[in-house]
């Protein structure tokens, strides 16, 4: 019944609005720069031409091997023995091609293709990589990866959008690329032929692009916002952001693979070290209270039940956010106090009234005594890290706390920064409600509309056959490299996890300490199934058939 009331609002909502035109825009050369960060590459990088390319005039086959080092100073190409030298800058030019087969480059036998000419250059002494990629093409190798293939495909068509929007908007910058490979602005990992969704959603929606009073709009978007859209000025400053609002997102709450991290407190305390790493925080607040109503420290105290607790204070006053900086904690706590000590009282008749007598000092006892304190500590960092609630490690996300019977139940959320579209809410907006990708991109972009672009982008003309008489070696991708089965039994009390929350083509290091900086023991890919031995916070130490080491916790999932 309630999901039955909720598309019944939406749609009268949806009916008082003005419905997305999709007409003509202007055309636009279409060519997306990117700057390729994500391969790690050095001072020497091989190529796979799997597709029609020409450097300085000289014309290769389909699947040529190029190997180019700047390792001299300059940029050297190796191929077939010859040995060339280009300079500073060397532009790798695509031609069309005719016979429906890939054409694009590969870059250090990684499987995804990467479409378009790649300009080369030096810098610092090493090898720098701009792919410039028609935008419908480079969406190939980012559509999958910021929204997995496995979505509905109205959530594809409106990340399509969203994304094309971003990139196109980003277009004609005075540096020598517009966007970069990784989430500083959108994930783009390159074309693999088996995300046929994606590239379905894609081809539906070409050229069409969000515009807000004339121009293209910042269609920003994250994974999960928790909830609760975010207002750009809350993240990166003020601008004409109206078409971006701030409003609740059941959508996205009610998405189970929406990313929530949870923890709970004990109503009643048995002993101090059920508050885990929230008990230094919480005890260093109590000595001035206690000691105002005259608790002798040094007899100590303890905390013996927490009564409520309360999230207030909201990060931003402007709006109304859901985003609380204060937790305020009302705890019972029992200590000792001096009390005078009572005493029989009789009467003594004196002999000689008139003399004074002597007054004796009142005799005091410790005894103990319960009594109820307040204390506030910070949400950003105190709680977040004591009770591992962090998320984002950006201090905004949404932490709710609810009161069972015997605990108080910590649940924080939201993945990203929380503006425009939330990736997770479209997903569930599309498979559980039927929307659309214009019912989506209306819910999460009110004030925008849709329009078609077209592109004036054209490519060189095609290499001439007698160029390409001697047919090259066949185009051979390396396949993405596979989990290694796990076939080891847990221990009693031992969980198995599964590396999970990684891109399907990264991988994730097993290191030989609990830190960023120790020794890589081995890459794992996802999917590696991992027997948890300890969890240590944030790290795991996990065992494989023939190899411990460590895993950060954040990229693994329990598996049932």
């Amino acid at each position: 019944m309630k999901k039955l009331q909720r598309i019944l609002a939406v749609c009268l909502l949806l009916s008082l609005l003005p419905l997305l035109p999709v007409q003509a825009a202007a055309k636009t050369d279409g060519t997306i720069r990117v700057l390729l960060t994500r391969l790690n590459i050095t001072d020497t990088v091989r190529l796979s031409l799997d597709g029609s390319y020409t450097l300085h005039g000289i014309s290769f086959q389909r699947g040529s091997d190029l190997v180019i080092s700047c390792k001299t100073g300059s940029l050297m190409v190796y191929y077939e023995g010859m040995a060339l030298n280009v300079g500073k800058t060397m532009t790798l030019q695509r031609h069309p091609i005719s016979d429906g087969k890939e054409n694009g480059i590969r870059i250090n036998d990684v499987y995804e293709l990467h479409p378009g000419d790649l300009v080369i250059s030096v810098q610092n002494g090493m090898l720098r990589l701009v792919l410039h990629a028609p935008v419908e093409e480079y969406l190939l190798g980012v559509v999958p990866y910021e929204m997995s293939d496995s979505f509905p495909l109205e959530a594809l068509k409106a990340q399509a959008i969203t994304a094309r929007t971003y990139a196109l908007r980003k277009s004609g910058s005075a540096n020598d690329y517009d966007v970069v490979d990784n989430t500083n602005d959108q994930a783009y990992m390159g074309i693999r032929a088996e995300n046929t969704r994606a590239a379905q959603a894609i081809t539906e929606t070409a050229g069409i692009c969000g515009i807000y009073k004339g121009r293209l709009a910042e269609c920003y978007y994250s994974a999960s916002n928790g909830g609760q859209t975010e207002l750009v000025h809350h993240v990166w400053g003020n601008g004409d952001y109206d078409y971006l609002r701030m409003y609740d997102d059941p959508y996205d709450l009610e998405n189970p693979e929406s990313v929530v991290m949870r923890a709970s407190l004990p109503k009643t305390i048995k002993h101090a070290d059920q508050l885990g790493q929230l008990k230094e925080a919480v005890y260093a607040e109590l000595d001035e209270p206690l000691s105002a109503q005259g608790f002798d420290l040094a007899s100590g105290y303890h905390i013996r039940s927490i009564d409520k607790i309360e999230l207030m204070s909201p990060k931003f006053s402007d709006s109304p956010s859901r985003v609380m900086t204060k937790m305020v904690l009302t705890l019972t706590v029992e200590g000792m106090v001096y009390e005078q000590e009572e005493e029989d009282v009789s009467i003594v008749l004196l002999e000689n009234p008139q003399n004074d007598v002597p007054e004796e000092a009142p005799a005091y006892v410790l005894m103990p005594r319960k009594t109820q304190i307040t204390v506030t500590l910070p949400v950003f960092d105190t709680v977040e890290n004591a009770l591992k609630l962090s998320v984002n490690q950006t201090d905004n996300e949404l932490i709710t706390v609810t009161e069972t019977d015997d605990a108080f139940i910590f649940e924080s959320r939201r993945y990203g920064h929380g503006v425009g579209m939330s990736q997770r809410g479209a997903q569930w907006m599309a498979a559980q409600y039927d929307w659309n990708y214009q019912q989506i991109l209306h819910f999460y972009y009110p004030g925008m509309t849709l329009e078609t672009y077209t592109y004036t982008h054209a490519m060189p003309e095609t290499v001439h056959s007698a160029f390409l008489t001697t047919p090259g070696p066949p185009a051979t991708p390396t396949p993405r490299p596979t989990a290694r089965p796990l076939m080891t039994t847990p221990a009693p009390g031992q969980m198995i996890v599964a590396v999970n929350n990684i891109a399907p083509n990264s991988y994730l290091n097993m290191r030989a300490q609990p830190s960023t900086s120790s020794d890589v023991l081995r890459q794992l890919y996802y999917g590696q199934r991992l027997i948890v031995v300890k969890d240590m916070g944030d790290w795991l130490f996990v065992r494989m058939d023939d190899m411990e080491g460590y895993v950060m916790k954040e990229f693994v999932v329990q598996m049932p």
